[in-house]
């Protein structure tokens, strides 16, 4: 007679074999060439399409998905594909909340199914496929804040995709979409008519021009910003532009938090507007555009954290865009700008704006500059431990380094040969120069 497991091993021995059938039902979904490839979970009020999902079979099979079923985390919530629903290879099938709201932002796109009787959480969720024999296919949990693309928490944008082979349950295989999503389609680079290039969110002490922006029209017509709104995360937060505001095609507008510091740092820009009622936090934050209509029209969620430029962050440079169809709510897509920025105006390498035009700062001597092995810094006594920045004429931050002392050397033959601006700065006093490394 066979005798009973004892009960402590029974629910080791059955709870194993649980977890190891789920972790071989997880691991066959990523086998499989059916993922989620982008998710509309948090829409931005003003242009809702509902919240979404995006399946996409990568394949070189045709998949019937006739009574499979999609979940959020709560399995009472559960949509059953109905008969006869495929996913061609090489196609994708949208899976909505709300019919009406989709097809009256997106009439051209049918390959559609719906409605989902829940909506994925504003917060976070996790979302999961099984196949008609309830065998886990695809599984993700996402979250609305970092590491996850924070632009698509009510941004406007919605969460892409990166590499449909690799799991959706990672938060580095996801980037924020274009305003709305690419629903039914390969994502393409966004193609904004206006973009934020430029954002002045922190400022050095020394140098402060207030909190300010700057728009700039890619496109090839003149833009009448009447009616056009500036808004932060917060609804209320909004600066309204003055009637006739215009941008001509290939222009730029600054937008200003405090009129009199921006005009007293920028005496020569006048090409600005404001000022706005609120400030731009030195922590990052989301910034949103809308248009006449009140729709959102760009958003960007920049950072003060690890991957976006150092030298924005209080350090008396700028965020600046480096490639307007590229991911600018990444900072890989950000560098750091001139000292003191380039408002108005786009981005010069040589800086020479913000080098010659320093009201508050004094020159840097800086010796050696033609050596490309030591240069030497003419430290004043009061600046002796002060913090020194080099930056690339990209605006990238090289090195940040103490002066021990007056008379301070270091070794710049690592560098690769061009133009580097050097900055010397405490509590009080700003100094700058430049030095070629040959």
């Amino acid at each position: 007679m066979i005798q009973p497991l004892p009960k402590k091993i029974a629910y080791w021995f059955s709870t194993t074999v649980i977890a190891i059938l789920f972790l071989f039902s997880s691991r066959l979904s990523y086998s499989q060439s059916i993922t989620f490839s982008e998710v509309n979970y948090h829409p931005d009020s003003t242009i809702s399409s509902g919240s979404w999902i995006e399946l996409f079979n990568y394949g070189t099979s045709n998949i019937d998905l006739t009574g499979w079923y999609l979940k959020d985390d709560n399995n009472t919530n559960s949509f059953v594909f109905p008969g006869g629903t495929a996913i061609n290879a090489g196609e994708r099938l949208v899976v909505v909340t709300d019919i009406d709201k989709f097809t009256e932002r997106f009439p051209g796109v049918a390959n559609y199914i719906g409605e989902i009787p829940f909506g994925f959480g504003n917060n976070g969720d996790q979302v999961r496929l099984f196949d008609n024999t309830f065998t886990l296919k695809v599984f993700m949990e996402y979250a609305d804040s970092l590491p996850w693309p924070e632009a698509a928490d009510g941004g406007g944008r919605t969460l892409e995709l990166i590499d449909e082979t690799q799991t959706p349950d990672d938060a580095g295989n996801w980037f924020a979409g274009c305003i709305g999503g690419s629903p039914g389609t390969a994502f393409i680079p966004c193609n904004d008519p206006l973009v934020f290039d430029e954002i002045n969110y922190n400022s050095d002490t020394l140098l402060n021009s207030g909190d300010w922006l700057e728009l700039y029209n890619r496109s090839s017509s003149g833009i009448n910003l009447t009616g056009y709104s500036l808004k932060d995360s917060e609804d209320d937060n909004a600066y309204f532009f003055p009637a006739n505001t215009q941008i001509a095609a290939g222009e730029r507008l600054v937008v200003v938090h405090d009129v009199a510091l921006f005009s007293a740092r920028h005496p020569n820009v006048s090409n600005y507007v404001g000022p706005f009622i609120f400030n731009l936090s030195n922590g990052g934050e989301l910034i949103r555009l809308f248009d006449s209509d009140g729709e959102l029209t760009f958003s960007v969620v920049y950072d003060d954290e690890e991957g976006w430029p150092e030298g924005a962050n209080g350090d008396g440079y700028t965020l600046e865009l480096l490639d307007p169809l590229g991911n600018m709510n990444s900072g890989a897509d950000w560098f750091d700008g001139c000292l003191e920025g380039s408002p108005g105006i786009a981005y010069d390498p040589d800086c020479s704006t913000g080098i010659t035009d320093l009201q508050a700062a004094q020159t840097l001597q800086v010796f050696n500059n033609l050596s490309s092995g030591y240069i030497t810094l003419n430290i004043p006594a009061n600046l002796k431990h002060s913090e020194i920045f080099i930056y690339s004429t990209g605006g990238g931050l090289v090195e940040k380094i103490t002066a021990p002392d007056a008379h301070f050397s270091f070794d710049v033959s690592h560098l690769p040969g061009g133009v580097y601006f050097v900055t010397l700065k405490n509590e009080t006093n700003f100094l700058t120069g430049k030095f070629l490394v040959q």
